[in-house]
């Protein structure tokens, strides 16, 4: 559809068609990029790993995906920070998935968790004078955790290893 058409529809057509309009613009164009996704998937893999040798010269792609690389890395990271603080934390036993018997529980009482007990104040001395604590109370700040997520087991986390391929390139380059 182009702009004129968008704008005509926008001013004269009744909001709900409108809406019907653009969802079946929208499905057509999602399935129409499906299906050119799906057609053009092998040479995009190509096109990345040229991009990765840099052996590409348009220079808004390259900016593209460098965007895009941007982004994989700071989504790696997440994940990997993630899990590592997540296994410190997985010995710990969540207190509200306790199965708990209605039978423990006195059916009598049921009325006092809803209502609320009428306080009656005692008026004293005590309730009339200012009281001020010296002694400032301790605050529990939290503290950050310096997380090493540059390890060689989070490098190759998530991928699929290769049945046939058994070799080691970053050892061999070590050793020489």
């Amino acid at each position: 559809m182009n702009e004129i058409d968008n704008i005509t529809l926008n001013c004269f057509a009744n909001k709900q068609q409108y809406e019907q309009i653009m969802k079946k613009n929208e499905f057509h164009n999602n399935k129409q990029f499906l299906s050119d996704k799906k057609f053009y998937k092998k040479r995009v893999i190509d096109l990345t790993k040229k991009l990765f040798r840099n052996d590409v010269d348009d220079l808004q792609l390259y900016n593209t995906f460098d965007s895009y690389t941007k982004s994989c890395i700071n989504y790696l990271k997440f994940l990997d920070k993630n899990d590592i603080i997540q296994e410190k934390y997985s010995n710990i036993i969540d207190p509200s998935n306790n199965n708990c018997d209605l039978d423990d529980y006195d059916i009598s009482k049921c009325d006092m968790l809803f209502a609320k007990e009428e306080d009656v104040k005692k008026i004293n001395l005590d309730t009339f004078v200012i009281k001020k604590n010296s002694k400032p109370k301790s605050k529990i700040l939290p503290k950050k955790e310096d997380v090493n997520i540059k390890t060689k087991e989070h490098k190759t986390k998530g991928l699929k290893k290769k049945k046939n391929i058994n070799n080691i390139y970053e050892e061999k380059n070590k050793k020489e």
